[in-house]
């Protein structure tokens, strides 16, 4: 121990006296182990850090399939029921259901995020209350048998500012009274992820709004997440073939609604922030986390060229060291200690840097208004994580040198006066050439990663939406919030509509329940009048809006068919709808579906009549080509919740005050809510939001990875063009011109950063097999990208290279001679 303090003391030391050399090493690695612990601090909130529940290394998600094929989805709560009571898997389960529900006491009502739960929801993940109590055993699973609400600890100190007595008040939850009886405890933010949960109610208040029972009639009905508590000893698979048995079951109990199905289990942590992520995001985090590991161990290269080059001088002193009776293994102790000084001092700084790019992600708001939670922290994962490749990295960058230095010739070196020798110098040069080509190897990995996701923005960008984005403004509005019934509701937007029609810069305005890409819409199965479904075939399902006549004119969609809606299509008259393109495709073939009948609701109807086709537009994702989709008219489908869009003729943010002044004067208390242009709406979550977040992490980790790089060939050809200045002054005293000096440190520099980019071009292309399935438009071997990366590392280092060739050019071949 006390030698280790004595080789701690002596670094310091070293470092200290060679403050330039210090600070860059150290800014090297802290670039690198900042960008390891901003990917890593994500991958933890998403894949690592458990839910702060009862058993959550035994928490599991159940999921359903509708094909093999397809992605894992909600499932409904017939079905969970059947599992629950059915299966032997698991000690409990239990589920939830996303809604957004307006709260209102005291003349004031909030849109909250609420969770609707079977009552052994807070039981089996050993929830306790914070002040009242929750949701007893066996209380609201039944339809409207109990309104009660549990209150999210956040939203009551933000809504009630912590006041107690808020307990036994009664409130409206969704125009209907129910009472406050708890809040959860402080550290349990909901189960859903990244947002909180205001509000928690059972399961039996579901659709009290709309007076709807779907969810406990219709097995097509699929809203629940479900959650299960695996038996100790039990592992997800096992208990996928176990509920895989009950699937089948009922598959051949309800063909219509479950044949087909799959049954999928997860460990809890894969499935966030719902099942569908549950194949792709461990993917993913793999993939950036091995990018962010090829930055770093680029900047561990620099490091060790660093430290390669301040080895040369300090040959002497280890060798004096040596003879004085300091063995090899001291030696090399000595010399990888101030490699991890180094990299401590690096990692502190990274870990500041990653927390700061952390603290910049927590302000993202890809869902709306939602209260998201990221939750960023420095909790033991991931300062472990850091502390491990700090120390790795020290390792990495400080052991080459340390043996390549610690073995040099004792009598050469003392003889020579610290010179460099022939042959322990050919060695080393060796040495840092393979860590240069390593180097641009790595980074063209990186940068082909960088490019793939460049170009997969581009296309994504340029796809036809179907609707013009431009000059749009979005205004969320629910009338339901202040108990407004359907009449009034309908007078409040007629009476919108005209006012926000007046306004100077609004060319159109209309009505509609949900706007594309965004994080709520509604959708489910479609029953076509005459087509007879036998008992192998499920219904189709459909995606579907509810909007106003002026829709497809101020979203400039096209109807390439039959007519648009009109004001005559209301509540008296035929039911009508408008399908887009591929409905008509894939449920009339070779028809005019014009005139067609289908129902919506129930195999036995009420159908509607299509009266139009409109062209195809993204309203679910981007990913996929455009599915079955329908509009209906508001007048004939009343839904409480309303997004006003109005097409401008001025910048759309400039009409934000004037309008949220219309909506105050026809009543001051009724809140709005996603206030944001559609151009803004379409980067969230379904829409260019992941596509921009990729981009952006490879692209700053490619750029980072390239600055390395050409540092790291600078650094070298420089390095190699210094130590041959006898070689040099020699070859101009026997009638080398300069241009020949200028092209002998091309070439060799050509050589190394050659071998590096076909080194790095074939690792690429094994690599971005695993990133196909996450770009459009573009092949994991786009030759524009390869060829584009390959250029532009080429231009790179040869710029890098310029300089140090063109200063040993111009070396005075006297002054050369007498050199060392």
């Amino acid at each position: 121990m006390q030698t280790l303090w004595q080789d701690i003391r002596f670094s310091i030391r070293m470092l200290l006296k060679s403050p330039a050399f210090t600070a860059i090493a150290t800014l090297t690695l802290a670039l690198g182990i900042g960008a390891n612990t901003a990917i890593f601090s994500i991958a933890n909130v998403f894949l690592f850090r458990p839910l702060p529940v009862k058993d959550a290394d035994r928490l599991a998600v159940v999921a359903i399939q509708n094909t093999a094929k397809s992605d894992p989805d909600r499932v409904s709560y017939l079905d969970f029921l059947d599992y629950k009571q059915q299966s032997t898997v698991f000690t409990d389960m239990t589920a939830y259901s996303l809604d957004l529900v307006g709260l209102g006491t005291g003349g004031r009502a909030d849109r909250v995020v609420t969770a609707e739960v079977p009552s052994n929801f807070f039981t089996m993940l050993g929830i306790r209350p914070a002040v009242g109590r929750l949701i007893n055993p066996g209380e609201g699973d039944r339809l409207r048998s109990a309104n009660v609400v549990v209150l999210g600890y956040s939203y009551w100190q933000k809504r009630f500012a912590g006041d107690p007595g808020i307990i036994g008040r009664s409130v409206s939850f969704d125009g209907q009274q129910a009472t406050v009886i708890g809040v959860v405890e402080k550290q349990f933010h909901g189960p859903y992820s990244i947002v909180e949960m205001d509000v928690y109610a059972p399961i039996g208040m579901s659709g009290v709004g709309t007076n709807s029972t779907g969810l406990f009639t219709d097995r097509a009905d699929r809203e629940l997440q479900v959650l299960a508590t695996l038996k100790p000893g039990v592992t997800p698979h096992q208990a996928q073939v176990a509920l895989q048995v009950i699937t089948q079951r009922l598959a051949e109990l309800y063909p219509r609604t479950n044949q087909g199905h799959v049954v999928r289990v997860f460990p809890e942590r894969f499935a966030r922030p719902e099942a569908s992520s549950a194949d792709s995001l461990p993917l993913i985090a793999t993939i950036f986390l091995v990018l962010v590991g090829l930055v770093l161990m680029v900047a561990c290269i620099n490091v060790a060229n660093l430290l390669l080059a301040r080895s040369s001088s300090r040959q002497r002193e280890i060798a004096i060291r040596a003879s004085m009776g300091a063995t090899r293994i001291r030696l090399i102790r000595q010399m990888l200690t101030e490699s991890i000084l180094l990299a401590v001092a690096g990692g502190a700084s990274g870990a500041l840097l990653g927390r700061w790019v952390c603290s910049a992600l927590e302000n993202l708001r890809p869902l709306g208004d939602f209260p998201l939670r990221f939750g960023f922290s420095i909790d033991w994962r991931v300062f472990g994580y850091v502390a491990g490749i700090a120390m790795a990295s020290g390792i990495l960058a400080g052991l080459a040198p340390a043996l390549r230095t610690s073995g040099a010739n004792l009598n050469e070196t003392l003889r020579e006066g610290g010179r460099g020798l022939t042959g322990e110098g050919g060695r080393r040069h060796a040495l840092r050439n393979t860590l240069v080509i390593a180097q641009v190897a790595g980074s063209i990995v990186v940068l082909v990663a960088a490019g793939l996701f460049f170009r997969s923005l581009t296309r994504a960008e340029s796809i036809d939406l179907g609707y013009d984005p431009h000059n749009l403004l979005n205004v969320g509005i629910n009338p339901e919030l202040q108990n407004y019934d359907r009449t009034r509701s309908e007078a409040f937007f007629r009476e919108l509509l005209r006012n926000t029609k007046s306004l100077p810069g609004v060319e159109s305005a209309t009505i509609a329940y949900s706007v594309p890409l965004s994080y709520y819409s509604e959708g489910g199965s479609i029953y076509v009048l005459g087509q007879i479904l036998d008992a192998t075939n499920r219904a189709p399902s459909s995606g579907y809006n509810v909007v106003d006549p002026a829709y497809f004119s101020t979203l400039r969609t096209p109807i390439i068919a039959g007519r648009a809606f009109t004001d005559a299509d209301n509540s008296s008259s035929q039911l009508v709808a408008i399908v887009n393109e591929s409905m008509a495709k894939n449920l009339w073939p070779n028809q005019d579906p014009l005139g067609h009948k289908f129902s919506y609701q129930d195999e036995k109807g009420p159908f509607v009549t299509i009266v139009g086709v409109a062209r195809n537009a993204r309203n679910s994702d981007l990913l996929h080509e455009p599915r079955n989709y329908f509009y209906v008219p508001q007048a004939q489908d009343y839904k409480a919740s309303h997004v006003l869009q109005v097409r401008t003729t001025v910048p759309p943010e400039t009409l934000v005050n004037a309008i949220e002044s219309q909506i105050q004067q026809l009543d001051s208390n009724l809140p709005v809510f996603d206030v944001m242009t559609m151009e803004r709406s379409l980067m969230g979550a379904n829409g260019f939001f992941i596509f921009k977040m990729g981009a952006a992490l490879a692209g700053t980790l490619g750029a980072l990875g390239l600055l390395l790089a050409v540092v790291g060939v600078y650094g070298v050809v420089s390095y190699n063009a210094t130590r041959r200045t006898h070689e040099i002054g020699v070859r101009m005293a026997l009638g080398a011109l300069p241009r020949n000096v200028f092209g002998l440190v091309l070439s060799q520099a050509a050589i190394l950063v050659g071998a590096g980019i076909a080194i790095g071009l074939v690792a690429a292309l094994a690599m971005t097999k695993f990133l196909a399935s996450f770009l459009v438009g573009v092949t994991f071997y786009d030759p524009t990208t390869f060829v584009t990366v390959a250029f532009l590392l080429t231009v790179a280092a040869f710029v890098a290279c310029y300089i140090p060739a063109r200063r040993a050019m111009r070396i005075d071949p006297m002054e050369a001679l007498r050199y060392e």
